[in-house]
């Protein structure tokens, strides 16, 4: 419990840390989509993520879709859905929706103990939809800025508001430590789940990530303004067709929360 508590700690005073970030991090003023002092490291960690994806990500993902039928592909995207909704739950509770939080954690109830551990999702059937969201848009709620744009080694592009999100998230998740309270396999299987589930979602949007990537002048002006213009959608602040804007970056945040 000790080790919980400390490692929990240390995550939210990373995320604490990049929202002092935030607050030094003035909005752009040239016209620029957003701020990007940054930009010089952010290209270094682009041009290697594009090596991992080339060498590694993109191979990988066509092989994995090749051999692994459909059917496995919805399990593993109910499953990892299933593990988002206790951190899901508890940003919906933040965000002052306590009927989707009650959902969410009614949805996670019955999948877990009805729908095979989440592999199937019978709670849809009753009513109970998969509403995403994440602390990012939590702080968006509470009115912190998005800050200046990052792009992650192996994680991709993000925020310095959706990087202090991604970091409570990951502290807040109580499945996370399971593993070492009940002695249970469930992180590395959440680990396994997740990491099929990048590989599922390359290959769906192949041809998407494909043209920004390696069809593009300057990929990563192309990747930064799919980015930020997709989280701003699904924020409501931005007004571009979702047809135009497909989510390659990970489950959409869902309906903007109303403020």
């Amino acid at each position: 419990m000790f080790a919980f508590g400390s490692r929990c700690f240390r995550l939210v005073r990373g995320a604490l840390l990049a929202l002092g970030l935030v607050a030094c991090t003035p909005p752009p003023t040239d016209g620029s989509l957003i701020a990007d002092p940054y930009q010089a490291t952010n290209r270094r960690m682009h041009e290697l993520n594009k090596t991992v994806d080339q060498a590694v990500l993109r191979p990988a993902s066509r092989a994995f879709a090749d051999v692994t039928p459909g059917l496995v592909r919805y399990l593993v995207r109910n499953g990892v859905s299933n593990l988002e909704l206790p951190v899901i739950a508890a940003n919906q509770l933040l965000q002052g929706r306590p009927l989707d939080a009650l959902a969410s954690a009614g949805r996670f109830g019955l999948n877990t103990v009805f729908g095979a551990a989440g592999l199937l999702d019978p709670a849809t059937d009753f009513g109970l939809p998969f509403r995403p969201t994440d602390f990012g848009v939590t702080l968006h709620v509470w009115g912190v800025p998005e800050g200046a744009y990052l792009e992650l080694p192996f994680i991709g592009p993000t925020t310095e508001r959706d990087l202090a999100g991604l970091v409570v998230d990951s502290a807040i998740n109580p499945l996370r430590y399971v593993g070492g309270v009940l002695d249970s396999p469930l992180p590395e299987i959440m680990l396994g789940m997740r990491g099929a589930n990048v590989l599922i979602r390359r290959a769906d949007n192949a041809a998407v990530i494909d043209q920004i990537l390696y069809g593009s002048g300057d990929s990563y002006t192309e990747l930064k303004t799919a980015y930020v213009q997709l989280r701003r959608r699904q924020l409501g602040e931005e007004t571009t067709p979702e047809a135009a804007l497909p989510d390659i970056f990970g489950d959409p945040a869902g309906d903007a929360p109303a403020e």
